[in-house]
C-alpha cells in the first residue's frame, strides 16, 4: 500500500492546538511585567516557596507509596485470587474515581469533626485538616488509578511463564520477585509518576483541608505577582514528572509482548490475605462511595427538617450541564484533529518515518498535563492584561471563551487517548471501496468513518464531560461573572459551612458522576 498523504491542514491544526500551552505562560510573563497595583502585597520570597515546595513533594511521596501498595494488592487479588464477590468488589473499588477530591475532602472533614459521625466516637478534638487528612483523601482518590493500571498489566501476563517456574520448583515469593516484579516495574513507575502528577496538581482537597502547598498558594495569590513565582516553581516540579511519564509510557508500550496468552491460574486466598482484602475493599468503598452518599443525604435532610433556606440549585445544575456539554463537544472535536492526523497517517512499511507524529502526540499529553490551577492562573492574567488594552475582551470573558480554552487545554489528552484507537482501527478497505464507488471525502466520512467511530466518540464525550463537571480551579477562576456550577457551589458552600447546600449540590454531582462512571466501566474497551 502506498504511503498515506498527510493533509497540511490537519498538521497545522494539530500544531495550533499545542500552542495553547503558550497562553498561560504568556499570561504569567505579562503579570510579572505589569506594574504593581495600589493594594498589591509585596512579592513572595524564596523563604516562603521552599516550605510549600517541600510539603508538596512530601505529600506526593506519601500518597504514591500508599496508593501503590493498596492498588497493587487489589489488582493482584482481582486477577490472581479467588474469593466470594470478587468481580463486584473490584468494580466497587474503582467507583471512588467518580467522587471529586474537594467533595470527598469536605465530607471527611465534617465526619471527622468533634461532633461528626466518626469524630465523636473516636474522641477527635479540633478540625480534621492539614497534611495527613489531605494524604488520606488523595490516597482514596489515587488508589483506583493504580488498581486499573496494574490490573491491566496482570491481565496480559502469560500464565505459561508462571507454570514453568512452578514446575522448576520456584515458590510463590520466588515467582513473584523473579517474574512479576521485572514485568510490573514499568507499570509501577508509570503509575507512580501519574499519582505524583495528580497529587502535585490537585487543588480541591488541599484547599478544603487547608494544606498549604503550591497549588493552594497559587490560587490565593491569583491577584498579584506572588502567583508568578509560585507558578514557575510548580512548573519546575511538574515538568520532570511529565517528561518521565511520557518516557516510561513509551518504554512500556514497546516492551509488551505480542500475541494472546493464557491467563495465570487463580488461587484461593488464605485467611490473613482475605482479611486484608476485605478491609481494603471496605475502606475504599466505605470512605469513597457509601459514606459520601450517606453524609450528603443526611446534610440535605437535616437542612430540610430544620427549615434551612437552601439556595437555588437549578441555576448551577443548568450551568454545569451547559458548560460541560459545550466544553466537552469543543474538546472532543479539537482532539479529533491530532487523533485523525496521527491515526490515519501511519507510514507504510519501508517508508520514511513521520517525525511529526510523536511530536504531536507528546505535545498533546504535555499540554493537558499542566495543572488546572496553573492553566487558570495564566489565562486569568492574560485576560487582565488584554482588558487593560481595551477592545472586545470583556465580551469574550462574558461568553466564557477563556473558560472553554482552559477546559480544552486541560482535557485535550483525554479526548485524544479515547479517539485515537478507534481511528487506527478503521478499515482502509472500506474507504477504498467507497472511493471506487465514487463517494467523495465528506460522504466517506459520514457513511464509513463516523459510524465506526461512534462508540469511541460516545465514550470520549462522556469521559470529557464527566471531567468537566468535576473540574474546580479552572471553573472557579474563569467562570463568567454571575454564573455558578455545581463544583463552584460545593466549594463555596463548604467554605461558608452551609452543609445543606453542599448536600444537595454534592448529591446531584455524585449521582451524575457515578452513573457516568458505571457507563465508562461498561465502555472501557473504547477508552
Amino acid at each position: 500500500m502506498s504511503q498515506p498523504r498527510r493533509p497540511l491542514g490537519l498538521t497545522l491544526g494539530a500544531l495550533s492546538l499545542l500552542a495553547l500551552v503558550l497562553l498561560p505562560l504568556g499570561g504569567m510573563i505579562l503579570a510579572w511585567r505589569r506594574p504593581p497595583g495600589l493594594f498589591e502585597p509585596p512579592p513572595i520570597t524564596l523563604d516562603r516557596i521552599w516550605p510549600l515546595l517541600g510539603r508538596s513533594v512530601a505529600l506526593a511521596l506519601v500518597v504514591c507509596v500508599a496508593s501503590l501498595a493498596l492498588g497493587t494488592w487489589l489488582a493482584w487479588v482481582e486477577h490472581r485470587g479467588r474469593y466470594r464477590g470478587r468481580a463486584l468488589w473490584a468494580v466497587l473499588s474503582i467507583l471512588p474515581l467518580a467522587v471529586p477530591s474537594y467533595l470527598l475532602a469536605t465530607i471527611i472533614r465534617e465526619l471527622m469533626a468533634p461532633n461528626g459521625w466518626l469524630g465523636a466516637p473516636l474522641g477527635l478534638q479540633g478540625r480534621f485538616t492539614g497534611f495527613w487528612p489531605s494524604a488520606l483523601v488523595l490516597t482514596i482518590g489515587c488508589t483506583p488509578y493504580v488498581h486499573l493500571l496494574v490490573g491491566a498489566a496482570l491481565s496480559r501476563f502469560p500464565g505459561s511463564m508462571e507454570e514453568a517456574a512452578r514446575s522448576l520448583g520456584a515458590g510463590s515469593w520466588r515467582r513473584f520477585t523473579s517474574l512479576y516484579v521485572p514485568y510490573l516495574r514499568p507499570t509501577w513507575a508509570f503509575a507512580l509518576i501519574l499519582v505524583a502528577l495528580y497529587v502535585i496538581s490537585d487543588f480541591g482537597a488541599v484547599a478544603v483541608l487547608d494544606c498549604e502547598v503550591l497549588t493552594w498558594e497559587l490560587y490565593r495569590a491569583k491577584g498579584g505577582k506572588d502567583g508568578v513565582l509560585i507558578g514557575f516553581g510548580l512548573i519546575a516540579v511538574v515538568l520532570p514528572l511529565l517528561l518521565g511519564a511520557r518516557w516510561l509510557q513509551g518504554r512500556e508500550a514497546g516492551g509488551r509482548a505480542q500475541g494472546t496468552h493464557r491467563a495465570a491460574p487463580r488461587r484461593s486466598l488464605g485467611a490473613p490475605a482475605l482479611a486484608v482484602t476485605w478491609i481494603l475493599h471496605l475502606l475504599l468503598v466505605g470512605l469513597g462511595v457509601i459514606l459520601p452518599t450517606l453524609a450528603l443525604g443526611s446534610w440535605l435532610w437535616g437542612g430540610l427538617a430544620h427549615g434551612a433556606r437552601i439556595a437555588d440549585i437549578w441555576g448551577p445544575l443548568w450551568q454545569t450541564l451547559a458548560f460541560s456539554l459545550v466544553g466537552g463537544a469543543l474538546t472532543v472535536a479539537a482532539a479529533l484533529l491530532p487523533a485523525w492526523r496521527n491515526g490515519r497517517s501511519r507510514p507504510a512499511p519501508g517508508a520514511r518515518a513521520d517525525w511529526l507524529a510523536p511530536v504531536i502526540e507528546h505535545g498533546t499529553y504535555l499540554t493537558s498535563a499542566v495543572p488546572g490551577v496553573l492553566v487558570a492562573y495564566g489565562l486569568l492574567q492574560l485576560l487582565v492584561s488584554l482588558k487593560q488594552l481595551g477592545g472586545p475582551w470583556l465580551g469574550l470573558e462574558r461568553w466564557g471563551v477563556f473558560l472553554m480554552l482552559g477546559y480544552m487545554m486541560r482535557y485535550l489528552a483525554q479526548g485524544y487517548g479515547a479517539l485515537k484507537p478507534g481511528v487506527i482501527a478503521l478499515d482502509p478497505r472500506q474507504e477504498e471501496a467507497a472511493r471506487s464507488l465514487g463517494a467523495g471525502p465528506w460522504r466517506r466520512l459520514r457513511y464509513v468513518a463516523l459510524p465506526a467511530l461512534a462508540p469511541g466518540f460516545a465514550a470520549a464525550s462522556l469521559l470529557v464531560c464527566l471531567s468537566l463537571m468535576k473540574e474546580l480551579p479552572i471553573t472557579l477562576m474563569l467562570t463568567p461573572l454571575g454564573a455558578q456550577t455545581l463544583a463552584f457551589r460545593i466549594f463555596d458552600a463548604s467554605r461558608e459551612g452551609s452543609l445543606p447546600d453542599v448536600g444537595i449540590a454534592g448529591l446531584i454531582l455524585l449521582l451524575i458522576a457515578l452513573g457516568a462512571q458505571i457507563l465508562l466501566l461498561r465502555w472501557r474497551r473504547h477508552v
